[in-house]
């Protein structure tokens, strides 16, 4: 995690959104971190392409269907899209049990580290963090905790530096 808020430091953005990922299939952890204006785009993107066939749905009858083509009302998590992706990636020893205990770790690691990253963010009231969890990419989703210092169970090892 520090080495990833040192990246941004030198390379900065106006964070919006910061994740701590998992990805599953390479068993490694990173950061991915979006702007607003990114975001933004990639929503009006995703719901001018999804109303097209919301409408469509809705027209024909399908209550189903137009379900699964619904606006998103906020802010893009596809982490593969954001501004930025895979900062301070680190292959995982053979063998890390990624269990709620390795998640919950790797919210806590974001949590220690919230101060530093919020000083990076243009709107520091507006930023959400995120985390992978067993089953996805973005599991866990929080707004900047008071306190966090204190929140962080500093005797918890976060999964990643």
């Amino acid at each position: 995690m520090k080495v990833a808020v040192l990246e941004l430091r030198a390379n900065p953005i106006p964070i919006h959104t910061f994740a701590f990922y998992h990805d599953h299939e390479s068993g490694a952890v990173s950061v991915c971190v979006d702007t607003k204006e990114s975001s933004l785009r990639l929503v009006r993107k995703s719901n001018e392409w999804s109303m097209k066939h919301f409408a469509e749905h809705v027209q024909d009858g399908s209550w189903e269907d137009a379900c699964l083509f619904q606006a998103n009302v906020g802010r893009g998590l596809s982490l593969g899209d954001f501004a930025r992706v895979n900062l301070a990636r680190t292959d995982l020893p053979l063998g890390t049990a990624t269990d709620q205990s390795f998640y919950l770790a790797m919210a806590r690691a974001v949590i220690a580290h919230q101060e530093d990253i919020l000083r990076l963010a243009a709107e520091p009231k507006d930023v959400l963090f995120c985390c992978s969890s067993a089953d996805s990419e973005v599991g866990l989703v929080w707004s900047a905790l008071a306190n966090a210092e204190l929140d962080a169970a500093p005797n918890a090892a976060p999964p990643h530096r």
